[in-house]
């Protein structure tokens, strides 16, 4: 079965009910599906058509430019056809005397040979032979441009550069009294070293004569012009200047893919081709009026073109007449009833549909279905949140009472304890456990967000620390410098018991024996996703004679709650006295 089979029987199959008179429960007829599926069968019928057509117009227009590209090149060769035979004769001319020694030395006979190859030609009016230092050796008639010249002349330039015949651009003769195009060929001598040129002139009027000789299709330009794009001759200049005078584009437009068009003064669009006349020193571009080329194409592809819209278009508007109350106005109602469930209000139904088609209906009855079903898990859901933010705050909160009666029975023990670094290490230990306990306890302040703002805990730390290590009475000062920040609770835990140790050997260690100063604590963003926590002293600082003895518990527990976080820590003198301690970790994204 082919897809064009299978298709039919599909539509056969989804549209049996046509014709048919469908009943509902109500006696109303169910109509309105029918003209739905009549429009969806009337633009699959004419889909393929409007492509056929569409492609067929475009695949004229492309072919009919191919053809006029292709005619325009060959009528340009075929018009430029005398001047090539002037270029080519020019050069065989000079070829056949760049051998003759007196010529290529400039010596007696140099002038007589010359007159003797260009007699009869009156298409060449001169020659002449010019060193390889640029000065003048001889010529047919009079002299060209002086023996102090011809090396600022641009063609002299381009003779010295090139290796074959070239053509010079329209220059001035002294000799011939007007304008010539010079042909140069480069000599060299048995050394392959540059031994000058010799060339020949060109007469311009003569190949503005033989152009307009020609018998071209009426309305038909041509020009010829050099390599930088300007026009030498051409049949109807004040058309050739504007359609062929693009600079130095013009030239370029021998290589252009498909067909090239321009404008004249009038507005008037012109089709155009280009062609190298002569190792690409010379082109010839011949232009035709597009109206007048693509006089049938423009008929034809219009054609083309717009039927199948035509068609599309009728059978659109009738089937929008017909369908825009039925289906459109359900359709836009429906949208703005979506719309609003997006939006969260569940309490909107789509009652208007009352005499919309069946489908409607129950895609309406299908949406009223789901928001009731949305609103239910709502409300499931917000009442299973909101127990379980009161299960995590009671658990929160017994976890802070938890470590309070751990601080008192430390506290107890540490009051019967008569050796001192016993005492000092309980005290030590009821210190971490109430920085835990902080934690906790700022949590259970919160909402249910999951973060924690380390700004706050650092503040209540420090207050906590500072009035147990008695900073007060020994002359110590904390300055605190910590921009906003929140985090995880598992990143907010070690940061806090990392603070709390590099604190407690501030106070122990850096202000011991009477030593008075500062305190500073930041912290603030270090680098890009990257978080940096600093606790610097100003007592006697850290020890740097070599000692080699092990770190203490601070230090083992500094280093354990940086490698929680994925951070790293380091411990040095700073250079105005004390001891910094730096933690750096990663920013990491709270939680949304």
């Amino acid at each position: 079965m082919t897809f064009w089979d299978s298709s039919i029987a599909w539509l056969q199959d989804r549209f049996r009910p046509i014709g048919a008179k469908n009943t509902a429960s109500n006696g109303e007829i169910e109509t309105g599906s029918l003209r739905f599926r009549f429009q969806l069968v009337v633009g699959l019928a004419l889909l393929p058509v409007a492509a056929l057509s569409f492609w067929q117009g475009i695949e004229r227009l492309r072919l009919d430019q191919e053809i006029v590209r292709e005619a325009l090149r060959q009528s340009a060769l075929a018009a430029a056809s005398d001047e090539l035979n002037v270029f080519v004769a020019a050069e065989q001319v000079i070829r056949a005397l760049a051998n003759d020694p007196s010529i290529r030395a400039g010596a007696t006979g140099c002038r007589s040979r010359m007159r003797e190859a260009i007699a009869g030609t009156k298409f060449l009016p001169n020659m002449l032979r010019v060193s390889a230092d640029g000065k003048f050796l001889c010529s047919a008639f009079g002299t060209e441009t002086g023996t102090t010249s011809i090396p600022h002349q641009a063609w002299w330039s381009d003779a010295k550069n090139a290796l074959n015949f070239t053509l010079s651009e329209p220059v001035y003769s002294n000799a011939v009294k007007h304008r010539v195009v010079y042909g140069v060929l480069p000599l060299f001598d048995e050394n392959n070293a540059f031994d000058g040129s010799l060339g020949v002139a060109i007469d311009v009027d003569w190949l503005d004569y033989i152009q307009r000789q020609k018998l071209l299709p009426r309305g038909a330009v041509v020009a010829l012009f050099e390599k930088s794009g300007r026009i030498v001759v051409s049949n109807n200049l004040d058309v050739a200047t504007p359609v062929f005078s693009q600079g130095a584009k013009t030239p370029r437009g021998a290589d252009a893919d498909g067909l090239l068009t321009a404008t004249d003064r009038g507005g008037e669009a012109w089709s155009l081709a280009i062609a190298p006349l002569i190792r690409r020193d010379f082109y010839v571009g011949f232009s035709m009026k597009s109206s007048h080329l693509f006089r049938f194409t423009y008929v034809h592809v219009t054609v083309d073109l717009l039927l199948p819209v035509l068609m599309m278009v009728l059978a659109s508007l009738a089937i929008w007449s017909v369908t825009d109350r039925v289906v459109v106005r359900s359709i836009d109602l429906l949208q703005r009833t979506a719309t609003a469930y997006g939006n969260g209000h569940y309490a909107i139904r789509p009652a208007a549909l009352k005499n919309a088609p069946k489908e409607f209906r129950q895609l309406a009855d299908s949406l009223s279905d789901m928001a009731q079903a949305v609103q239910e898990r709502d409300r499931r859901l917000r009442d299973a949140l909101d127990q379980k933010a009161v299960l995590i705050k009671e658990i929160h909160h017994r976890v802070k009472n938890s470590l309070q009666i751990v601080m008192s029975l430390l506290s107890l023990q540490a009051s019967r304890l008569r050796d001192p670094a016993a005492r000092e290490a309980i005290e030590q230990t009821r210190t971490r456990v109430n920085a835990l306990a902080l934690v906790h306890r700022m949590i259970y302040e919160l909402d249910l967000d999951g973060t924690v703002d380390i700004k706050a805990l650092l503040d209540d730390i420090v207050t906590q620390l500072h009035q147990g290590f008695g900073g007060d009475r020994r002359a110590i000062k904390v300055h605190v410098e910590a921009q906003p920040y929140r985090t995880k609770a598992d990143v907010a835990i070690p940061l806090t018991l990392f603070a709390v140790e590099a604190m407690t050997n501030a106070y122990k260690h850096g202000f011991e024996k009477g030593h008075t100063g500062n305190i500073f604590v930041s912290l603030a963003l270090s680098a890009p996703g990257q978080m940096k926590l600093t606790i610097r002293d100003e007592g006697r600082g850290v020890s740097l004679d070599g000692e080699t003895n092990e770190p203490g518990t601070g230090a083992r527990l500094m280093a354990a709650f940086a490698n929680q976080i994925g951070g790293q820590v380091s411990t040095r003198r700073h250079e105005q006295g004390g001891t910094l301690v730096e933690l750096e970790f990663p920013d990491t994204e709270p939680p949304a």
